[in-house]
């Protein structure tokens, strides 16, 4: 088998040499390139988001608004937007429960990790996959 391989081989040597060589033209390269860009062109969907920068933006700074306003200049008249409202109903169920001080904290914690968090791994996966 080796000696009918090699005879193959010495064939298609000659055979290759006996064939003229051929030149590319100059921009050959060029073209082919040109052809992969196109076709490595996506047509996925691209998604926006629902509300966009500036929207958010709007809402903290109203929030933020809100919350300073309410915090500095409440007024001593009337500070409760729902006067005649019984609150007993809803609290009634939670007037015997009593948290450790450690427990608050631990959520409070969680809390603010999950806050610090939920950003850095949005940018990430936003980077990673180019979204």
């Amino acid at each position: 088998m080796d000696k009918e391989q090699k005879n193959i081989d010495d064939f298609i040597g000659k055979a290759m040499q006996s064939l003229p060589v051929q030149k590319t033209s100059a921009d050959f390269t060029d073209l082919i390139m040109s052809k992969v860009v196109v076709e490595k062109t996506s047509t996925a969907t691209t998604y926006k988001t629902l509300i966009s920068k500036p929207a958010w933006a709007l809402i903290f700074v109203i929030v933020g608004g809100l919350c300073v306003y309410l915090s500095f200049f409440e007024t001593a008249e009337n500070s409760s937007w729902l006067p005649n409202t019984n609150y007993n109903v809803l609290t009634s169920p939670f007037k015997n429960i009593h948290l450790n001080s450690s427990f608050v904290y631990g959520i409070a914690a969680l809390a603010l990790m999950t806050l610090i968090q939920v950003p850095i791994y949005k940018n990430y996966y936003k980077n990673k996959f180019q979204v």
